[in-house]
């Protein structure tokens, strides 16, 4: 069998659709193609400028920024714990929340770069800090290195030294043969320019409806002058209150027509292009849209997975370089640790003291109280238990009866049993009204196609739910309380 082949064959250098006597690769995203090639990123900075735009990628990068963050040791071996001691001192020193934040700036242009100022500290190289540069400062050859613009070389830039610079790339094309990276910029472009669009012939609406044009009509020919008269009487008239002007000359006000509805709908559809191109989804961000509580807990999911994933790509880039540049220049030959963000959620405490619960009732119980502490916090002790004397039977009917942690049980008197039997008989035959009631509004709840529709199915079914049923019950069991009173005061 012969042996695989070895090295990168489909490389940018032998691409037939890359220019062959160019040394500088140019971006594949055709937006920026379209408005000027490489050059031309701020046409992504003028997305930011929009209030919508700069929320929802400001929402991604803060989903990722604001989980806690750990280094994990390669082993157990005492050096690797020393090392990843040290890389969360650095990350720290280096404001790690900080670099996260500038690198994931990839995702609206397609790459970030960060240049590590190295500095020696008793015999060990380290960052001092960890600086985020701007996109259009610099280029990728062929081979896909990089290279920064200087003024000496403003075209195709000079080669950087290794273990300099950081870059983190995204890509929406998911392919790695365009080193600048695919970003939303290219999917937010056009919805964020129509959407200027919109305000701009909105706002001339407004201004319409605010000022309305005024249109002066005389008898007679085409007359320049008569013209030129008109027009200074009818900007005297803009700064009074009042116009003097012959019998013969006519003048309106022509107001505009219609309502800025239609406006107002498209700038809202274009918010709603961009919030699922950066965030999956919509709910979180158009509070004029209303769903079903389990529908934006959907969305919330999809936001999370997004950022999730964010996390993870920026976290291999910086475990990739930084990291693995600190090790192999201070510690050479030693594994490197890894990096990530804690995605987790916090476990509902009422789930797990129902689970606990279940589990008791099966027949086992914690081996220590510090499961207890360790579980739900604070510092517990086990409550103190009382043994029952022989010969005296537990109480039929209590639900603690057994457990070691209740109460002793004392014996009801026979004014309290009475008063349980009337509440268990009233329970037992109201129990069929109750659930008649449960499960309409459970069928409203069903039914509903959304949020509105189930405010109105409600209300409908807040006047027609029957309570006579209920009402017999509870006043038959006042009755029978009020001659059980009666009966026990007589005795």
């Amino acid at each position: 069998m012969p042996a695989p082949q070895t090295g990168e064959i489909a490389t940018n250098a032998s691409d037939p659709f890359v220019p062959q006597f160019q040394t500088v690769l140019q971006p594949s995203d055709e937006t920026l193609i379209a408005n000027g090639g490489v050059q031309t990123y701020r046409i992504y900075d003028e997305i930011r400028r929009d209030p919508h735009a700069h929320a929802i990628l400001q929402k991604r990068k803060l989903e990722v920024i604001s989980r806690e963050w750990q280094v994990i040791a390669a082993s157990d071996r005492r050096n690797d714990k020393k090392i990843a001691a040290d890389i969360e001192r650095l990350l720290k020193g280096v404001s790690f929340d900080q670099l996260t934040r500038g690198l994931l700036g990839a995702i609206l242009k397609g790459f970030a770069v960060a240049e590590i100022i190295w500095i020696r500290q008793g015999g060990t190289w380290t960052p001092s800090a960890v600086k985020v540069k701007k996109q259009s400062r610099f280029r990728f050859d062929v081979n896909g290195g990089l290279r920064m613009l200087t003024r000496s070389a403003p075209i195709e830039g000079v080669a950087v030294p290794d273990r300099k610079f950081i870059v983190h790339r995204h890509s929406i094309d998911d392919d790695d043969d365009d080193p600048y990276g695919i970003g939303l910029g290219s999917v937010l472009f056009w919805p964020a320019w129509f959407k200027r669009q919109v305000l701009a012939n909105w706002l001339q609406a407004t201004r319409k409806h605010a000022a309305p044009t005024t249109v002066a009509q005389y008898q007679g020919a085409y007359d320049k002058t008569k013209q030129d008269l008109l027009a200074e009487a009818l900007v005297a008239m803009q700064a009074s209150d009042s116009l003097i002007v012959p019998e013969n000359v006519k003048v309106d006000l022509l107001e505009a027509r219609g309502s800025n509805v239609q406006s107002e709908g498209l700038a809202r559809y274009l918010d709603e292009l961009m919030s699922e191109a950066v965030l999956g989804e919509t709910l979180t961000t158009n509070s004029g849209e209303r769903g079903a509580r389990s529908l934006g807990d959907i969305h919330n999911e999809i936001r999370i997975a997004i950022a999730k994933a964010d996390a993870d790509l920026v976290c291999k880039t910086i475990q990739q370089s930084l990291v693995r540049w600190y090790v192999e220049i201070n510690y050479p030959g030693e594994a490197v640790p890894e990096v990530w963000r804690d995605f987790s959620e916090a476990e509902d405490l009422n789930d797990k003291v129902e689970r606990d619960k279940k589990i008791y009732e099966m027949g086992y119980r914690p081996a220590s109280v510090d499961y207890i502490n360790e579980t739900y916090g604070g510092e517990w002790i086990e409550r103190e238990t009382t043994q029952p004397q022989p010969g005296n039977d537990q109480q039929p009917g209590n639900a603690t009866a057994g457990l070691a942690f209740a109460d002793p049980v004392r014996p009801e008197a026979a004014s309290q049993q009475t008063v349980r039997q009337i509440s268990d008989q009233m329970a037992e035959f109201g129990r069929p009204a109750i659930d008649a009631m449960i499960n309409e509004i459970r069928s409203a709840f069903t039914d509903a196609l959304s949020y509105d529709d189930l405010v109105e199915r409600l209300a409908r079914l807040s006047g027609d739910l029957s309570i006579e049923e209920l009402a017999q019950v509870m006043a038959q069991g006042s009755v029978l309380a009020d001659l059980e009173g009666r009966a026990s005061a007589d005795g």
